[in-house]
């Protein structure tokens, strides 16, 4: 079976202990997908404070709006949540 996704892709779990299992299984499905933990804070929706991770090919350069996209497609609640760049993960060049 063959998927086509667009990269990078945000998550959220309750747990940062489960961004490991969710690393190991991107490995397994393809060893160039990275997952990092990119911030903490609600969903949209509501509910108590989760971890949020991205998934993203280790070719790829990550620009910060891009990483920001794919959180507000995934639900992170900009409004209510102080986001902190994790500058080790993206440059600031569009890529």
């Amino acid at each position: 079976m063959q998927a086509t996704i667009e990269l990078p892709k945000a998550f959220s779990v309750r747990d940062d202990h489960e961004i490991y299992p969710i690393r190991h299984l991107m490995a397994r499905l393809n060893p160039k997908l990275r997952v990092d933990q990119v911030a903490t804070g609600v969903h949209v929706n509501g509910g108590c404070t989760v971890f949020w991770g991205i998934v993203y090919h280790e070719d790829q350069r990550l620009a910060k709006d891009k990483v920001e996209a794919a959180l507000r497609e995934a639900g992170y609640d900009f409004a209510h949540n102080t986001f902190t760049p994790a500058s080790a993960l993206w440059t600031n060049s569009p890529g």
